[in-house]
Order: structure tokens, then sequence, then C-alpha cells
């Protein structure tokens, strides 16, 4: 297996285009061509990471969080860059799946979720797919090479599928001024002509579009285009029922993590019915958990944040940005079930933390 087959894998089990646009995942350092001797899975990748893979001979790191995320101006010899040459120098291949294996029905989140017993979970903000859907009128006679060269413009695949369209007859009128050189009638007569409504799906590349009217038989081409929204198996993190109470919940994580949580909101003093969980900085989405539960199980809750969910009753309890480790073993799990290549899990503990 080449790295660049494991990317090919990887995009299986979390899509690189489900990352957000300030993201920064994929092959961040490495060569598609070299062959895989080994994968490591980490939450972060660093010197003591890097380390431990040398020491294993593995020549594959996957890690959630993005050793490159910033724009690197220089290589010099700072720490940063010093752990990049090392990288280099030992001819190791890092890999980032970051917040396109967070939107993953089976992603950071779920795997947090099983971890601490939460079974039956479903998304907490499911994704929204959209695509366009091209309308366009077509002269009755030119419907199917029309069809033909939207094909090899890439219009009509969806999913699995491709020459897909839909198309039903209509009667079309116009008037060609003087000005114009039209393909059917007469200037200053107006003209009648029978056509077909042609639909198709696209991703929305605008390029495609001015393929498409490029090709078209008419001067002054008749279109549309139409948001699609669709929903997804996809989204950012989970919930799912508990109903049990707080010191129960909070002692379970512990048990689990082998240390304290950094902080508890106490929102109300009554058993919690459903919990959520975002792995990571879960605070920007604190009103889309109240919605589904009331606790949320997140990291890096700030001061005024905790202060707002206590006066509205909701229950907040922050195991840390470092929850996420638990990822390391779900995506060692998923990629075993994919590769013949040995996996690993990194047994350093990249936590900042001294507790």
């Amino acid at each position: 297996m080449k790295v660049n087959d494991l990317l090919n894998v990887l995009n299986t089990i979390a899509p690189f285009k489900d990352s957000e646009s300030w993201d920064n995942t994929g092959l961040l350092i490495g060569d598609r061509s070299d062959i895989v001797r080994g994968i490591m899975t980490t939450l972060d990748v660093t010197e003591e990471v890097v380390d431990e893979a040398i020491s294993k001979n593995v020549n594959a790191i996957l890690a959630h969080h993005p050793i490159i995320f910033s724009k690197i101006k220089t290589i010099t010899d700072d720490a940063e860059s010093m752990l990049v040459k090392k990288i280099i120098k030992n001819d190791i291949n890092v890999i980032a799946l970051h917040t396109n294996l967070d939107f993953q029905s089976d992603g950071v989140s779920a795997m947090i979720a099983e971890t601490i017993g939460l079974k039956n979970h479903k998304i907490l903000i499911p994704q929204v797919e959209k695509d366009m859907k091209l309308r366009v009128n077509v002269p009755e006679e030119e419907i199917e090479s029309f069809k033909e060269k939207l094909v090899k413009i890439g219009f009509g695949k969806q999913g699995d599928y491709e020459e897909c369209f839909y198309q039903y007859p209509v009667k079309g009128q116009f008037k060609p001024l003087s000005s114009a050189e039209p393909y059917i009638g007469q200037s200053d007569i107006l003209e009648y002509v029978d056509e077909y409504v042609l639909e198709t799906i696209f991703n929305g590349n605008m390029d495609m579009v001015r393929q498409m009217v490029d090709a078209h038989p008419y001067e002054e081409v008749a279109y549309d285009l139409i948001e699609i929204k669709k929903p997804v198996e996809k989204g950012l993190g989970v919930y799912a029922n508990f109903n049990g109470t707080l010191e129960n919940l909070v002692s379970n994580i512990e048990k689990i993590l082998g240390r304290k949580v950094h902080s508890v909101v106490k929102g109300h003093e009554e058993k919690i019915k459903k919990v959520s969980i975002i792995g990571g900085s879960g605070a920007s989405y604190i009103k889309e958990a109240m919605k589904k539960s009331d606790c949320l199980i997140t990291g890096d809750i700030k001061y005024h944040e905790a202060l707002d969910a206590k006066r509205d009753g909701f229950i907040i309890i922050d195991a840390g940005h470092h929850l996420e480790y638990l990822m390391i073993s779900g995506l060692k799990q998923l990629l075993e079930k994919e590769v013949d290549v040995e996996v690993v899990e990194t047994t350093v503990i990249t936590d900042p933390f001294e507790r």
C-alpha cells in the first residue's frame, strides 16, 4: 500500500471534502508514492509521538489535529521548524483528519459516546448537503445531442449513477430583435417553438455552467440554477438518552479518562435525561445542544459561557479538549477493517495540562 492508497481509504472513512473551509486536512507532510510500512493514530503530532513512530518503524502518522494549521513562512531553528525537519528527515508521512472526521456519524463525538457507554446516539447538528439543479430549455430536435454534451461537461451525476436527467415538453416563444442572430426564427417575427425543459443535478461549479451555455444551440440560453438542500447522515456532535445523575456521569467520565474533568456547570438538580457530546471546543453550539439535551460534554468552556449556561438551567461538563484522545482507538478500529498494514495507537499522552 502506498500513501496515496491510504489517502483513498481515509477518503471513504472521512471524506476530505467534508472538512471546514478553514481547516487543513489530508497529507500535510510526505510523499504520496511512499510505501506505507506502518500506521500510528494520534490526537496530536508532538516530538514524543514522532520519536515513538520512529522507534516502531512506522512511517505514517494519522492525527486528528493538524500539525500545520496557520501559514508557515520560514523553516529555521524554532521548535515547530525542528519538528517538521525531523519528520521529513525520517521519511514520515503526516496525515490530518480533523473536521472531516468530526462530521462523520461514526466520528470523534460518536467515538467518545461509545467509550463512555452512551449507545444508540444520534447526530446532534445534522449536516445539509448542498447541490444545484440546472433547468434549461432545449429545442426538441437537439435534446439528445445536448444531453451528450452535458455528460461530457460533467452534468448528470448523482451518487453511484450518471447520465441522470429529467425532461418534459413545453412550448416556448420569442421574438428576435434586429440585432439578434437567432438559431431559430427571423428578426421582428414572434416565433413559437416546441422545446423540452431539461433538468439535472450538479455540484454548483460555475465553469460547468459557462461550458453549458457555450454548448447550447441558442444565442440566448433560457436556464435556471436552483439550490437544493438534502439532509445527510453526517453532522457535528451526538446526543443520547442517559437518565442518571450528574455525579454518576462525571464519575464515569473521570474513571475512563483517569483524571478529573476540568469543570462542571450545574444548571439544575434534576436527573439528566439526555446528554450531548461535542469533541473539542463545543461552546459555540451550546444553544443547539440545549434543544435536544439537558447536559453537554465538551471542552474549552469559558467563564461567561458557563455563567450563561447556569442561568439558563443547563449542565455542562468540561472534560477538556484532550477528551478527543478517545478517537485514537476509534480511528484505529475503523482503519483495521480497511487496510492490511499494521495499525498502532500512540502511547504518548499529549495533554499539555498538569493535574
